[in-house]
C-alpha cells in the first residue's frame, strides 16, 4: 500500500508545509512503508496527482493535508476508485467535515492513528459534475463566505473582517434571490429563497450546523431551503439555520430528504462545493453514482452511536 501526503502551503494563516514535511518524514522513516509527500502548487493539483495515482491500481491512502478545499480536491481524484482512500489531516481555518467525529475530531491531527485507521464508503454530491463531499450550497450564505476572498486581498484585512465586509456587502445587494427550486422532481411554489443547502455532512462555514441528522453514508442527501426573507428577520433566521433550528421555522424553511435538486437562477451566482467556488445560472445538483472510502481513527465515527 502507496501512502500519499498531499500538502496545500496555502491552507491557514501561513505556509506551514516545511514544518510538516519534517513531521512526516520523522513518522514515515522508523515503518517499511511507501510514501510519498506532494507540496500543490495551484488549484486542482491535489485532485490531477490523487487521480493519477488512484488510477494505477494499487492500494493508496490519501492524507489531505489543509483545509476542507484540499479535502475536496482529495476526494474528488480518488472518486470512484475502490482502491484509494482518503483522509483529511486538519491545517486548515474550518476543517468541518470531521467535525462530525466531535470530541474525535482532534485525533485527525494525531497522523500515527491515521496511517492504520479503518475505512468506510461514504457518498459524494454531485453538482454540474463536479464532486462535493460535504456541502453544496448557493444563495446568501455562499455569498458571503466565497465574497470574503474579495476583502481578504485588501491590507490589514483578517478573515473576520473580511466576513463582516462581505456580509455588508451581501446585505446591501438583496437577501433573496429569484429561484425556481425543484426537489426529486417536484417544483416548489415559492420564487424568491434566501439560500439553499445541500448536506453530506453536517457542518460547514468553519462550524455552521444546519444538519443535525446528515450521514454521509445513509445514501440520500439532506436539502435545506431558506424562503426569502427580509433583512430585519434575517439575523435570526441564520442564527437558527446555524445551530440546526430550521425545521423549527417552517414557514421559512423547507426540509426535504431526496436525491436530486435542480435550481435555475435569473443570473449566475457563485456556488459553495465544499468552500470551494464555483459559479453557475442552473444548477443540476444529486447523488453521485460514484463512492469515496475514507479512513479515521479506531473507535471514532461521524455516527455517536458508533463510536467506540
Amino acid at each position: 500500500m502507496k501512502h500519499l501526503f498531499i500538502v496545500n502551503p496555502q491552507a491557514g494563516k501561513i505556509d506551514r508545509s516545511h514544518e510538516f514535511q519534517e513531521r512526516v518524514t520523522a513518522l514515515m522513516s522508523g515503518r517499511t512503508l511507501d510514501w510519498e509527500l506532494l507540496v500543490t502548487q495551484y488549484a486542482g493539483h491535489g485532485t490531477e496527482y490523487v487521480r493519477r495515482a488512484a488510477g494505477q491500481g494499487e492500494p493508496l491512502r490519501v492524507y489531505a493535508c489543509g483545509g476542507d478545499g484540499t479535502l475536496n480536491e482529495c476526494a474528488a481524484g480518488a472518486a470512484g476508485c475502490p482502491n484509494a482512500a482518503v483522509t483529511h489531516y486538519p491545517m486548515g481555518s474550518g476543517n468541518d467535515f470531521i467535525r462530525m467525529f466531535g470530541p474525535d475530531a482532534s485525533r485527525f491531527q494525531e497522523l500515527s492513528a491515521l496511517l492504520e485507521g479503518p475505512q468506510a464508503p461514504v457518498d459524494l454530491i454531485e453538482c454540474n459534475g463536479r464532486t462535493a463531499l460535504n456541502i453544496c450550497s448557493v444563495g446568501l450564505d455562499a455569498r458571503i463566505g466565497l465574497g470574503m476572498l474579495d476583502f481578504k486581498r485588501l491590507p490589514l484585512v483578517g478573515g473576520s473582517l473580511a466576513y463582516q465586509l462581505s456580509t455588508v456587502r451581501s446585505f446591501i445587494q438583496g437577501i433573496h434571490r429569484p429561484y425556481q427550486v425543484e426537489v426529486d422532481g417536484e417544483a416548489l411554489p415559492e420564487r424568491e429563497f434566501t439560500l439553499v443547502c445541500a448536506c453530506n455532512g453536517r457542518y460547514y462555514g468553519g462550524g455552521f450546523n444546519p444538519s443535525r441528522s446528515a450521514m454521509p453514508d445513509d445514501g440520500i442527501l439532506e436539502f435545506i431551503i431558506i424562503r426569502a426573507v427580509s433583512r430585519l428577520t434575517v439575523a435570526a433566521l441564520i442564527g437558527a439555520y446555524s445551530r440546526g433550528d430550521a425545521p423549527d421555522i417552517p414557514d421559512k424553511a423547507v426540509i426535504r430528504r431526496g436525491h436530486s435538486l435542480k435550481i435555475v437562477c435569473s443570473e449566475e451566482e457563485p456556488v459553495n462545493l465544499d468552500g470551494e467556488r464555483m459559479d453557475a445560472a442552473e444548477l443540476s445538483i444529486c447523488l453521485s453514482a460514484k463512492k469515496l472510502n475514507f479512513f479515521f481513527p479506531e473507535g471514532s465515527h461521524w455516527d455517536p452511536a458508533r463510536r467506540g
